[in-house]
């Protein structure tokens, strides 16, 4: 677990800071052209701030929730694809082939 944390920090960290640099370059570039952009600036910034700690809980459960909701399809992709090097290892791909699709066959007729 640790090793994919580091491998992944520093490609979030770095996509991370160029949205931001790219964020103060817009509002620069903005600002240059619109002036009254910066006495706007600062009420929308206060307005989105209130919005978000307003929300913040809200937004922590619905992701929590769907999080949990996919735990299962997750475990199930996770299972098959571990499975994957057994069914390949004993050479019985074609068996696992058609016993999958005649289960997918079956449920395709099942829902008609």
């Amino acid at each position: 677990m640790c090793v994919l944390v580091d491998a992944t920090l520093p490609m979030f960290l770095d996509n991370s800071l160029r949205a931001l640099i790219n964020l103060f370059i817009y509002i620069a570039l903005i600002a240059a052209i619109l002036p009254w952009f910066l006495l706007v600036l600062p009420v929308a910034g206060s307005a989105f701030m209130f919005i978000y700690i307003v929300f913040r809980v809200g937004i922590r459960r619905l992701q929590r929730f769907r999080l949990e909701s996919m735990a299962p399809l997750l475990t199930h992709v996770d299972a098959t694809v571990y499975g994957l090097a057994s069914i390949h290892a004993y050479q019985r791909v074609e068996d696992f082939q058609n016993r999958s699709m005649g289960h997918w066959f079956l449920s395709k007729k099942l829902t008609k």
